[in-house]
């Protein structure tokens, strides 16, 4: 497969959940994706997340899905550098998310992820045999999910520690507010790669173990993150506090203006895309309503340019 090896290294960093930019048809953009991605690697990322659910991924074709994967691969190589591919692929049947792992691994992703099936409301054990085919199935290490506000699963330390010690598991995504559960289990697996997934206490969760983060917020914030979190790690509480209550500010108007799509068409108007699409039967927000949206955007950048390297 012409994929590299994941490593721990690899992981320490802000990743953006990439957005999916879509033409009228709703098939992929490439133009917009590729000034998106390598903004995003130019700014310090070193890596991208791949057809999340901050990209999308549940109201996309599994073709628009395979294409972003070949359009990422492409970039990376042609960048040669070192930045890395993490493929969400998840989805039911499993043989779903098996099939878009191996066009993952053939498009040059170096890792897959899958957000526990919720729609059926299966049990712990069905999931943990989702989890376990997806290993054996897939040519890439596997990144598990804990995020139970958006799966209404909310397991304990044990059964999510049980996750990370199936074959080929590499690490999860954790995107709770419980720290002290994910403190544990960072503690638990020290060579196990955890990324947080909340944006609005990125310091906490870097400050208790997690190898990096990954948030929808990262794709026009990246380098506000970025300096929280080189806050972070030299232990300049000042900073790092500054930076997130900037963030947080931000993320307030992204919950009051319409969420995902809102911060979308926003990242739209700010990266000139010529195409302002989201899937049916997701509405595009007016214009009007990203107004003040946008000067809470100005407001982050502004901090972010205070705030020291």
């Amino acid at each position: 497969m012409p994929t590299a090896l994941l490593t721990k290294d690899d992981c320490r960093g802000i990743l953006a959940p990439i957005l999916t930019p879509l033409r009228d048809d709703e098939s992929l953009d490439e133009g917009a994706f590729e000034a998106l991605a390598h903004r995003l690697f130019d700014e310090g990322q070193p890596g991208l997340y791949l057809t999340g659910g901050t990209g999308e991924a549940y109201a996309l074709d599994d073709a628009v899905r395979a294409a972003v994967y070949v359009r990422a691969g492409r970039i990376v190589r042609e960048r040669k550098k070192s930045e890395k591919l993490i493929a969400h692929v998840g989805g039911v049947p499993t043989r779903r998310a098996a099939s878009l792992a191996r066009a993952a691994a053939e498009a040059g992703c170096h890792a897959v992820a899958a957000m526990p099936p919720h729609g059926g409301k299966y049990s712990y054990e069905e999931l943990t045999a989702y989890y376990s085919a997806l290993g054996a199935a897939s040519p890439l290490p596997v990144f598990v999910y804990h995020i139970p506000e958006a799966t209404g699963y909310d397991f304990d330390r044990a059964k999510l520690s049980r996750w990370l010690e199936l074959p080929n598991v590499m690490g999860m995504k954790f995107t709770s507010l419980d720290l002290y559960r994910m403190e544990r289990l960072c503690a638990l697996h020290p060579e196990t790669v955890i990324f947080h997934g909340n944006d609005q206490v990125l310091m906490l969760g870097l400050s208790v173990g997690a190898t990096g983060a990954i948030g929808s917020t990262y794709n026009l914030l990246g380098g506000l993150a970025i300096k929280i979190m080189h806050a972070v790690w030299r232990n300049d509480l000042a900073s790092a506090r500054r930076g997130q209550g900037a963030l947080n500010h931000f993320i307030e108007g992204f919950h009051a203006h319409g969420g995902l799509r809102a911060f979308k068409a926003l990242a739209a108007k700010r990266l000139g895309w010529k195409h302002a699409v989201s899937p049916a039967p997701g509405r595009w927000p007016a214009p009007e309503a990203v107004a003040e949206f946008e000067g809470r955007l100005e407001a982050a950048l502004a901090v972010a340019g205070e705030l020291p390297e």
